[in-house]
């Protein structure tokens, strides 16, 4: 007979299960649902009636509504929805909203972190630096990827990190559909200001204002000059060809500059730059954004921000505070949502529990789910759906409850009108030991 702490930790364990498959009871409903749609769509154009959920817009809540969608997009809401439909939901106690979107990750450029092999989100070549494109290395069959979306994220920006340089390389943004893919290998150019990014500099903000300076007046003097320089024809770069290239239209105005950085003042000086060189900015981490907030929305600059960090863990987050991002949308400022800390990419999805916490601590939920679906949308055009209404394509999430609640799973997600199948490596060897305890 086992001992009575081996039997606790057993019936534990079994209630644990318990409780997920009660929880999961809707999900098998839904996963029927799926099998029904692909034996539809494999013949004839479906439609999908969701029946009196809760809508999460971008112009408000439609409290117990029903959505229609036909051929992948969203065709009615509400009252004017039909009645019926080839399938149909009873979203009674659900929620919907847009598909996530996590705006700072490393999704597809990693696998395992501890594994250098694995890993392509950053160089230590000091030859390259602006020139990087992480888009280049994305891999669609990454295990990360259904893992995050059948959580509900749809969309993230993949963000190089600085490994010889404080430019680190070019942003790019992804759609996790059932084909992954790369939708903007270029959107804009990763810069890091952070106390790692200037030690790579020499150890000194002032230092690396004067490399920042210097590299910007080069990819000018190069974009004015650009055949007398391609022929050598030109004054010492700090950077190469390939650099100046990559910084050519960031220094024109065509694209932005996304700047990592968290000190107050280091804030401040970023704003100053980039007025002076007249650049397009996008401002990421942003931990002592609360103390200049009303200087970064009078710049009209997003911030890119994770709201559940509050630590002081470094000497540019000693202002850490919970209430950041109320007291930055208070002024005004845009916010677009990462999160949690080290889970920003293998839980990607997670960005959820970090706005329901930025909703805890005195943001608006509007506000809060907006930072994860609407306003990366408005951001980056074309490329993001970011919002339910009419004629949109379905990016979508058909939550089990309110859609910032830890216990609300995603029952039903949609990608560029697609029905995602409800599997990951992750369910798989979760239902795989839990059966195995069970028999135990």
């Amino acid at each position: 007979r086992p001992p009575r702490s081996t039997q606790s930790r057993s019936s534990a364990a079994s209630d644990v299960y318990k409780r997920q498959r009660r929880r999961s009871q809707t999900m098998k409903n839904i996963s029927l649902f799926i099998i029904l749609l692909y034996a539809f769509t494999s013949a004839s154009a479906s439609s999908i009636l969701i029946k009196g959920a809760d809508i999460y817009s971008a112009t408000g809540l439609l409290p117990k509504s029903n959505l229609y969608i036909k051929d992948g997009e969203i065709t009615a809401i509400g009252r004017n929805a039909p009645m019926s439909a080839d399938l149909e939901v009873n979203g009674n106690g659900m929620s919907i909203t847009a598909g996530l979107f996590n705006a700072s990750t490393h999704i597809g450029t990693v696998e395992v972190s501890a594994i250098s092999p694995t890993v392509d989100f950053y160089s230590e070549n000091e030859s390259i630096t602006a020139a990087l494109r992480i888009a280049d290395a994305f891999n669609p069959r990454s295990t990360l990827i259904p893992h995050n979306r059948v959580h509900g994220l749809t969309h993230a920006l993949i963000v190089p990190e600085s490994g010889t340089n404080l430019f680190s390389g070019q942003v790019g943004l992804v759609q996790l559909g059932n084909q992954p893919k790369v939708i903007h290998d270029s959107l804009a150019m990763a810069l890091d200001f952070t106390e790692s990014g200037i030690r790579l500099a020499g150890n000194s903000r002032a230092a690396a204002l004067v490399q920042l300076r210097q590299a910007l007046d080069d990819a000018k003097d190069f974009s004015r000059n650009r055949a007398a320089a391609m022929a050598g024809d030109h004054r010492d770069y700090v950077l190469s060809y390939a650099d100046l290239a990559a910084l050519e239209s960031v220094v024109n105005g065509d694209k932005p500059l996304l700047v990592k950085t968290h000190r107050a003042s280091d804030i401040t000086t970023i704003l100053a730059l980039a007025k002076e060189f007249q650049l397009q900015l996008i401002l990421s981490g942003a931990i002592e954004g609360w103390m200049v907030a009303d200087e970064i929305a009078k710049a009209g600059i997003p911030v890119i921000m994770d709201p559940i960090h509050n630590l002081p863990n470094s000497y540019e987050s000693l202002g850490a505070r919970l209430d950041n991002a109320k007291l930055l949308a208070d002024a005004g400022v845009t916010l677009l949502f990462t999160g949690m800390g080290g889970s920003d990419t293998h839980n990607a999805y997670l960005v959820k529990q970090s706005a329901g916490n930025a909703v805890a601590n005195g943001l608006p939920k509007s506000v809060a789910i907006a930072a994860m679906t609407s306003n990366p949308a408005k951001l980056f055009g074309a490329k993001v759906s970011g919002d339910i209404a009419v004629g949109a394509i379905a990016d979508l999430v058909l939550w089990g409850g309110d859609p910032l609640e830890l216990t609300s799973e995603a029952q039903l997600v949609l990608i560029n009108g697609e029905v995602i199948p409800m599997e990951s490596r992750s369910f798989q060897l979760r239902d795989r030991y839990f059966k195995r305890l069970k028999k135990d």
